[in-house]
């Protein structure tokens, strides 16, 4: 099923309020397999949407349009969809009465150009509103499907996903994604490494995405079944996983700061000379078993800034670890463009550096992210490190096997 999905408002041409149904929506309908293909902004203007919709009708499977169902004169999204179908407007008693006890019960006359919002296009099923007054609506004309919901997210959430969905499930074949997430690594780069991959694709198929300092791979497969497409998925993942699985921190919807934060079972403090504090915040926010607990700015009162860059590391770890009397210390310095990152456990000092341009503010910025891929890795892995820096002699062995 192709799938157009029509955002009607003035208010959104001119930048008023943002669009954020289309993305509600798209990732509602791939949940399901429908195929999203197309995403239109159209103004309070009943010609261009009558246009709109009868390109639609010629293009796509369905049209989905959002917005125009309220009781104002400009809200006429239903009266353009049953003119190019030929159809009649008619009062839902149902959403007739719905609508006139909420003024009664809230102890207000009804206006008489609320009972527009009970009229529906005749011969729809009616999807009920039951957060607000607009109901919607789905029309079926020769195997095309048309749905109309309303403009508000509070309304049009639940009534796409609790009324509309069942309507749309049938046995079409699914398409089913999983957006890979990385940082630390640039997109050029990613698809450099991946360009095989991505030139030989074919079910499923791989599209690199570049996000603020991030990068997203969404591999897409089309089966019979949900489970038919993961397991498409899997060997893809697994294969590209195995070349630049060091910068992957999670799929999906995961944060690179939720996703560090869920590997820390130690309490720690952070001594920032790089980030001017962002980075904490980051980690703060979704800090909910509070393991960090504190920050120290880089400054001269509290280590010797004159030292080498190593004994300042080791200085800046042991303070704010004991400062703050916590597991580890994490330090952040830099010396021009090498970043340096360390963390001291009160036993072994781990440091690992990185480039970073001091220009266009990236050294600020994009470090946070190359720092907590970082430490993503070395906490991953830290149970393993742990382990051989107390038995030397066994892990000796192992690598060498």
């Amino acid at each position: 099923m192709k799938i157009s999905i029509i955002a009607v408002g003035s208010e959104l041409l001119l930048g008023q309020i943002a669009n954020t149904n289309g993305q509600y929506l798209s990732k509602l309908f791939n949940s399901i397999g429908k195929n999203v293909v197309e995403h239109t902004v159209i103004g309070d203007n009943p010609e261009r949407l009558e246009y709109i919709i009868r390109q639609g009708f010629e293009r796509f499977d369905a049209l989905v349009l959002t917005g125009g169902l309220g009781p104002t004169k400009d809200d006429l999204t239903k009266h353009t969809v049953a003119k190019v179908l030929g159809k009649e407007l008619v009062t839902d008693e149902a959403s007739l009465e719905y609508i006139e006890s909420y003024f009664k019960e809230q102890g207000q006359e009804m206006t008489p150009n609320n009972k527009q919002q009970a009229l529906v296009i005749d011969g729809c099923k009616v999807l009920p509103n039951k957060t607000g007054m607009a109901p919607g609506m789905l029309i079926e004309k020769n195997d095309k499907k048309v749905v109309l919901l309303p403009g508000p997210p509070s309304e049009m959430k639940p009534m796409a996903k609790n009324e509309l969905l069942p309507y749309l499930l049938d046995d079409d074949s699914v398409i089913f994604s999983e957006l890979l997430r990385f940082a630390g690594i640039g997109e050029s780069k990613v698809e450099t490494i991946l360009m095989d991959l991505i030139e030989n694709q074919t079910n499923p198929t791989i599209a690199p995405l570049a996000g603020t300092h991030e990068v997203y791979i969404r591999i897409t497969a089309n089966s019979d079944s949900k489970n038919d497409c993961k397991n498409l998925i899997a060997p893809v993942k697994r294969e590209i996983l195995d070349r630049i699985g060091d910068y992957y921190y999670g799929s999906d919807d995961i944060t690179l700061e939720e996703a560090v934060i869920s590997k820390i079972n130690e309490t720690f403090a952070i001594y920032d000379g790089v980030t001017n504090g962002a980075l904490y915040t980051r980690l703060k926010n979704v800090d909910q078993n509070n393991v960090l607990n504190g920050l120290l700015p880089h400054n001269g009162l509290f280590i010797d800034t004159t030292d080498s860059i190593h004994d300042q590391l080791f200085n800046a770890a042991q303070y704010v670890k004991d400062l703050y009397q916590t597991d580890l210390g994490i330090v952040l310095l830099h010396e021009n463009e090498d970043v340096y990152l360390a963390m001291y456990d009160g036993e072994v000092l781990n440091v690992d550096t990185f480039k970073m341009t001091q220009s266009r503010n990236l050294l600020r910025s994009r470090s946070q992210n190359y720092a907590m891929i970082k430490l993503l890795k070395w906490f991953e892995n830290r149970w393993l490190f742990f382990y051989c820096f107390k038995n030397k002699y066994v892990c000796s062995i192992l690598y060498h096997l």
